[in-house]
């Protein structure tokens, strides 16, 4: 199959009115990329994942968007722990243009209450020659740099493994099945999962009681993913509630996995060509897979591009 092309130009939209935050402002405007409005933007852009057992794996995706008439740079992010990874980002944003960064968050190094921070720097250039900008009054590049912070709970005294209901790919249709154990070795002497919240469209879930040695409370929790759930990406959460006192008797535990339909495009079924000047080519492989053999016998609606 021959790789289709397309020709457009680009809208540019109104420019951005500085370039530069002022002395002292104490939140930054690259904020405003995570909250998808000009509007004053607040000073930290925060994902909690509540109270987390030892050893959870959570993912998560930051969603951003352009806001300005400028392509905007994404220098990769970093955390300040290594307990936080980014996985992948969005590394250059058109106008207009919506990205991601996505994180892991692996718990298993880490106890208590956390704030991990994680920067992320934007820088702006011309979209058609390419130029970093600079602002006329302050001489400085048009740069920003966005605060996200991510929160949680480290339970030291519950744990899991593994960290996650990680499904991987699961064909349309069929059932499947994953298994964590959660241990508690706290001061409660009668610890109980008393009730499990799931979406109970997608899932089963059923917590049983079982002995690990060293430990003063375990359930084997197993949950099974429904035939007719949607294909597509899992990425869903359940919660253990528990019998304890207080305000920590919710346990988050993450869901992922892909619930492949018997004939798909692979990484999705948009294709992102960025910016084409008039008269230029851009070929794009489109890959399509399916449980069984089969064959493309026509391409339509391909335009006069």
């Amino acid at each position: 199959m021959k790789p289709l092309t397309l020709m457009t130009s680009l809208l540019v939209l109104a420019a951005p009115a500085t370039a530069q935050e002022p002395p002292g402002r104490p939140v930054p405007w690259a904020n405003k990329f995570f909250t998808g409005t000009p509007d004053n933007p607040p000073p930290a852009i925060i994902q909690n994942f509540g109270v987390l057992p030892r050893g959870t794996i959570k993912q998560y995706r930051f969603k951003m968007t352009n806001l300005y008439a400028l392509t905007m740079q994404v220098d990769r992010p970093q955390a300040e722990c290594g307990c936080v990874s980014v996985e992948e980002y969005s590394a250059k944003l058109q106008p207009q243009e919506a990205g991601y960064i996505g994180i892991t968050l692996n718990t298993s190094q880490v106890e208590g209450e956390k704030t991990i921070k994680l920067p992320v720097r934007f820088t702006g250039f011309d979209p058609n020659t390419g130029q970093p900008v600079i602002d006329p009054k302050t001489k400085r590049q048009f740069q920003s740099q966005a605060e996200l912070e991510i929160k949680f709970v480290s339970r030291a005294d519950i744990a899991i493994n593994p960290g996650a209901f990680q499904f991987g790919q699961v064909p349309a249709g069929q059932k499947a099945s994953r298994t964590v154990v959660v241990t508690y070795n706290g001061r409660q002497p009668d610890w109980e999962i008393r009730e499990i919240g799931i979406r109970k469209d997608l899932f089963d879930a059923v917590p049983t009681r079982v002995k690990v040695a060293g430990v003063k409370a375990a359930y084997e929790v197993k949950l099974t993913l429904k035939p007719d759930v949607p294909t597509g990406r899992l990425d869903e959460h359940i919660e253990l509630k528990t019998n304890e006192p207080g305000g920590q008797t919710v346990l988050n535990l993450a869901v992922n996995g892909l619930v492949q339909a018997p004939l798909s495009i692979v990484n999705g079924d948009h294709r992102k060509l960025g910016g084409v000047d008039v008269g230029q080519k851009v070929d794009h492989n489109v890959t399509i897979q399916a449980e069984t053999p089969f064959k493309i016998t026509a391409v339509e609606g391909t335009g006069t591009g």
